[in-house]
């Protein structure tokens, strides 16, 4: 039997993803007036923790107008818009690869820049121990063997609020969705300091899974 883990962290255990959905019915095809039994439909499908997709159709034969997929606020995957045939007509690519700090504040300092390495962080344990403690293996990523490292990058505000958590380098959108779920959940870190006053820090994480 294969041993899983996590190289930087130890694994917990292991739980399946639940997919759950809801419908709402709409009169008009830009989804603006709701009806019990309207002509219109949106699908609102959670995939896991992370992932949400949406599919917006005509209720007669079910035809797709668009489909759009979210991981927490961000826009996730390809959303399509289809034509009366029910083809693709148009395509926006939304995927994990966005260039290095992209998405970070003007403000925010990198760890580095504070002369703090991975050793002296004063957060390195508690972001340890919350992996450790959240992590689960994906089970269709043990089922196809897939492996890799994701980079995950946030930021620590100067009240130590953990935010604009993005996958900077993904493998798998089923190991990158397990990333941001863990990260997602972890809220707070102490805050750092620079010069003796409280700043905003970026930085960014390696995790890797790997099957031995």
């Amino acid at each position: 039997m294969k041993q899983l883990f996590l190289t930087i962290f130890l694994i917990s255990n292991i739980a399946a993803a639940q997919t759950v959905s809801n419908t709402t019915y709409y009169k008009d095809k830009y989804a603006r007036v709701k009806s019990d039994k309207g002509a219109y439909a949106l699908e609102v499908t959670k995939i896991n923790d992370s992932v949400v997709t949406q599919t917006f159709f005509k209720v007669k034969k079910r035809q797709k107008i668009w489909t759009k997929s979210y991981l927490g606020e961000q826009p996730y995957g390809k959303w399509n818009r289809y034509d009366r045939k029910g083809n693709v007509e148009s395509t926006l690519n939304y995927n994990f690869k966005v260039k290095y700090g992209e998405f970070i504040p003007e403000r925010a300092h990198l760890l580095e820049d504070l002369a703090i390495t991975v050793m002296s962080d004063i957060n390195k344990e508690k972001i340890q121990k919350h992996i450790r403690d959240k992590f689960r293996y994906p089970e269709v990523a043990q089922e196809e063997n897939i492996q890799g490292k994701v980079i995950v990058q946030f930021t620590i505000s100067t009240d130590g609020k953990v935010g604009n958590l993005r996958i900077i380098e993904g493998v798998h959108p089923s190991l990158d969705t397990e990333c941001f779920r863990i990260m997602n959940s972890l809220k707070e870190l102490e805050p750092y300091t620079k010069d003796g006053e409280k700043v905003m820090v970026y930085r960014t994480i390696p995790i890797t899974f790997k099957m031995v």
